[in-house]
């Protein structure tokens, strides 16, 4: 026995409020998918601000959505003085026909599979990994078809930065050969194949997903120079071997010995003077002063056998014994990432 009284009221000097805030994280999370579901956001930037009209557009009760708009201007997405407008946070990245739109991310990280890994974190805590039936390593699982197509919003403005890191490396090649790995969207490998009309993207990723992977393919005219690899990275033949190999999102579902053995897959499959290309969270820092990548590695133990994100010396480490060079690391953009980009040539 402690001797503390559990009713006693705590210090003045401690609030509760940042645990409130904590525990309504699941509630602010339900009122944006919400409007993002009934198109609330797209009402008011095409000039719809007041809760009746909104309501009669969106095909919703005029009280409900009365209260649904309130609760956006408590979160600081609308202002709602003389009838609701978008503040330019959710104006820049709300509504669908912004190019920074991020609402298909609710699909990603506020999607059914979301919610059923959550309820059972508890579980997966003590057995040290997933234990849902399906998750992140099934063969075809179907969430990743949805993550192709919500995660557009994120791809875009990252494939633009590697475009540009990339850019001058290969103009005097007569060929770029271009592998994507996991591809999903495919849009890392297809904005740099279209910046090189003497460029060719292979894309690998499990037969459902590429199906969906194709529309990008096809929207940026790219099908003749585009070739597809069905099946698991780990054991589907690569080919090549390839100017340029692209892993993004990929190593955080894994372990490091898991890693390592992929790394040298790709290694393998790299021309001598190639470039792999690994784009992903990166931890490393003091949780309180970076937190993101340490919340997505509680992700990862929900839908992963064995998956974290990794720190920047374990990637040093890895591609080391690898027989690849150490990386070059440049910031991202769209989210908090890092592109990790090391030559083919063995510095052993």
């Amino acid at each position: 026995m402690t001797g503390e009284d559990p009713t006693a009221t705590p210090p003045a000097s401690v609030s509760p409020e940042p645990l409130m805030q904590m525990i309504q994280g699941l509630q602010v999370t339900a009122i944006l998918r919400a409007a993002i579901q009934l198109g609330i956001f797209d009402q008011i930037a095409n000039g719809n601000g007041q809760a009746g009209s909104i309501a009669v557009e969106v095909g919703a009760d005029e009280r409900g959505t009365r209260i649904l708009l309130d609760a956006l201007a408590a979160l600081g997405l609308l202002n709602s003085t003389d009838g609701y407008r978008l503040t330019p946070l959710a104006d820049n990245f709300l509504v669908t026909s912004r190019p920074g739109y991020l609402g298909g991310m609710f699909n990603i990280m506020a999607g059914p599979w979301t919610w059923t890994a959550y309820q059972r974190l508890a579980e997966a805590v003590r057995h040290g990994g997933t234990i849902l039936a399906e998750h992140a390593e099934t063969p075809g699982w179907e969430f990743w078809e949805t993550f192709a197509q919500s995660s557009t919003g994120i791809a875009a403005p990252g494939s633009q930065v590697l475009v540009q890191l990339l850019e001058g490396g290969f103009g005097q090649r007569e060929s770029l050969e271009i592998l994507d790995v996991a591809c999903g969207s495919g849009l890392y490998s297809l904005t740099l194949a279209a910046q090189h009309p003497r460029a060719r993207a292979t894309l690998l990723d499990w037969a459902n997903v590429l199906e969906r992977t194709k529309d990008n393919v096809d929207r940026l005219g790219l099908r003749e120079r585009t070739s597809f690899i069905e099946g698991n990275a780990f054991e589907v033949a690569l080919g090549g071997p390839y100017d340029v190999i692209i892993a993004s999102h990929i190593f955080h579902h894994f372990s490091e010995r898991r890693c390592l053995e992929l790394m040298r897959r790709l290694a393998a499959a790299l021309k001598p003077d190639g470039r792999l290309v690994i784009h992903d969270f990166v931890s490393g820092a003091r949780p309180a002063d970076e937190p993101f990548p340490y919340l997505f590695s509680v992700i990862m133990l929900g839908s992963t056998r064995e998956g974290e994100v990794h720190s920047l010396d374990t990637y040093r480490r890895l591609l080391h014994d690898a027989a690849l060079s150490p990386p070059e690391v440049h910031q991202s953009q769209g989210m908090p990432s890092r592109f990790l980009i090391t030559r083919g040539e063995s510095h052993l």
